[in-house]
């Protein structure tokens, strides 16, 4: 028998050998440390330092809750956001589709073409990069090294050894922007609408079983902190913090200090600089700062569009 062959034996029996491992991760209980904390008059600073590290479920206000991305649309009784304005249209009895939805006129009228754009940047004074890539849902100032990379692809896509213009974005890719297809938006909406029934019917899960992962059990936030105060924005579970708008929730349960792939959990204002896309010069520490500011303060890029709302499709009002 070869070399090259016993190498492929030992390589094959290295595989069986981790194939009961792959299967118990993907049927076995998963066990995860959550510190429920949401009874308790704690913060998620005080939680930061008194759980270092350490998952924790917080209850905190829907009103102080941000749609991911840099639009700053906030949750609560009062949301502009289109998927809450929608679903109230549905309560109302006023809804006959996406077609004339709240949702179809905040995509038809929110398609900034780059970018810097999206992030209400001025396009003149932005990084080429920034004026190159699209209206990315998963950048933000406060991101990780990994976005280098992905606008270094849609900026110099030949580096990358390619010959087309650059990565090709699917249209449903970023929700945060317009345009989309009919049949994505009657998706999302009947989505929304399905859990708000069964939220309607059967209460909010509070205590979600073990065996799910933290994006399935709790709606998870991402944790902005300026001169002690703090707002939240919604790393997971946009539709669940929309339903409990329409259902008139003050207060929820959220799980702070996740880890994902979007950056970290927890941004302070004051450690601007220390920010890698800052550090590299992507973005300047004026122009990251207005974004945050912006995002905290509940305030639309420039440039942004009037949004209907549900209690006048005709009627077109902006966020202060």
């Amino acid at each position: 028998m070869t070399t090259t062959a016993v190498a492929t034996m030992l390589k094959r029996g290295r595989k069986l050998a981790r194939l009961p491992r792959r299967v118990w991760r993907k049927i076995g209980p998963r066990r995860y440390p959550v510190k429920d904390l949401s009874q308790e008059a704690l913060g998620p600073l005080e939680a930061l330092y008194a759980y270092r590290d350490l998952p924790c479920l917080i209850c905190c206000r829907l009103a102080d809750c941000r749609w991911f991305g840099s639009t700053g649309i906030a949750y609560g009784r009062n949301s502009l956001h289109p998927y809450v304005q929608s679903l109230h249209q549905y309560v109302r009895g006023e809804y006959r589709g996406y077609k004339g939805s709240c949702l179809e006129a905040y995509w038809q009228r929110w398609q900034p073409a780059s970018l810097a754009t999206s992030l209400g940047l001025c396009e003149e004074n932005s990084h080429p990069w920034l004026q190159a890539a699209p209206p990315l849902s998963d950048f933000m100032p406060w991101s990780d090294m990994a976005q280098v990379e992905v606008l270094r692809a849609y900026a110099e896509p030949k580096s990358h050894g390619s010959t087309h213009d650059g990565p090709k974005m699917s249209e449903t890719a970023v929700r945060q922007v317009g345009p989309k297809p009919a049949w994505f938006g009657e998706h999302r909406l009947g989505k929304l609408i399905h859990l708000y029934e069964t939220i309607l019917r059967d209460g909010y899960r509070r205590h979600a079983s073990q065996q799910l992962g933290y994006f399935q059990q709790h709606i998870v936030v991402d944790t902005l902190e300026r001169d002690g105060e703090v707002r939240f924005v919604v790393a997971n579970g946009q539709h669940r913090a929309a339903v409990l708008s329409v259902l008139g929730h003050e207060f929820v349960p959220v799980l702070v200090h996740v880890l994902h792939r979007r950056g970290p959990s927890l941004v302070r204002h004051e450690d601007c600089l220390r920010w890698p896309l800052v550090r590299h010069e992507i973005i300047s520490p004026s122009q990251a700062l207005e974004v945050f500011d912006r995002v905290f303060d509940e305030r639309l890029p420039a440039g942004f569009p009037c949004l209907m709302t549900a209690d006048d499709p005709q009627r077109r009002v902006t966020m202060p």
